[in-house]
């Protein structure tokens, strides 16, 4: 099953949103921090003394700043190199380098690319288990056709953010279908992505479990 529906980080909630500079870093680095909202990480722009860096929150309520060698260029463009520092607001003694790919830096052959600037803090923040745990969510639902071809589309229930609790609901309502003299013309997907298809007077739905985002715990 597909999993394009996995959810990203939520956008920060703040007043400077509507800010013409922070909205203008904000879309600059849209690729790194989308790229942060995918681990999913909460990211940020700050502007901080003058300063630019971009945040992302961690579980424990430290955080990262991602910057280059001292802050963070207008123009992406302009980044030779990479650093990441993890911190506290409360806590100064939490201080620690994840990434440096500035010139002088540990990983300094990676420059300003990118990728391995996520992987680096991808890896940290799993080892770490300070990024968000996801669980899915799972809805039963059905599409079809009446027998004058009408198309009909049900969420039957959920979402369920308990694989045994969907299939169980997905259990109930085809037996009820069964019960109502509906005829079952097609069965696949075990208990893992169980789907059927139902017929009764020309009329056909396929009844289905469907995977409907993640959310974090």
């Amino acid at each position: 099953m597909s999993n394009d529906l996995a959810q990203m980080a939520p956008m920060p909630v703040h007043g400077n949103t509507d800010d013409p500079m922070w909205r203008k870093l904000w879309n600059a680095y849209e690729p790194v921090i989308t790229a942060l909202r995918r681990i999913p990480l909460v990211a940020d722009v700050e502007i901080s003394g003058g300063m630019f860096g971009i945040t992302a929150q961690l579980t424990d309520g430290s955080h990262l700043w991602i910057s280059a060698v001292e802050e963070l260029p207008l123009d992406p463009t302009d980044v030779e190199g990479w650093q990441v520092r993890r911190a506290h607001e409360d806590t100064p003694t939490v201080d620690e380098q994840v990434y440096d790919s500035t010139v002088d830096g540990e990983h300094f052959q990676h420059g300003s690319n990118v990728a391995p600037l996520i992987q680096a803090i991808a890896n940290f923040v799993t080892e770490r288990r300070l990024a968000p745990k996801l669980i899915d969510l799972m809805s039963v639902q059905f599409d079809g056709v009446t027998a004058k071809h009408r198309r009909i589309s049900q969420l039957v229930n959920g979402p369920f953010d308990d694989r045994n609790a969907a299939v169980k609901e997905y259990g109930y309502f085809t037996h009820e279908l069964s019960k109502e003299g509906w005829r079952r013309i097609h069965e696949q997907g075990g208990t893992e992505w169980p789907l059927t298809v139902w017929e009764l007077n020309g009329e056909i739905i396929t009844v289905y479990l469907a995977h409907v985002g993640q959310v974090s715990v």
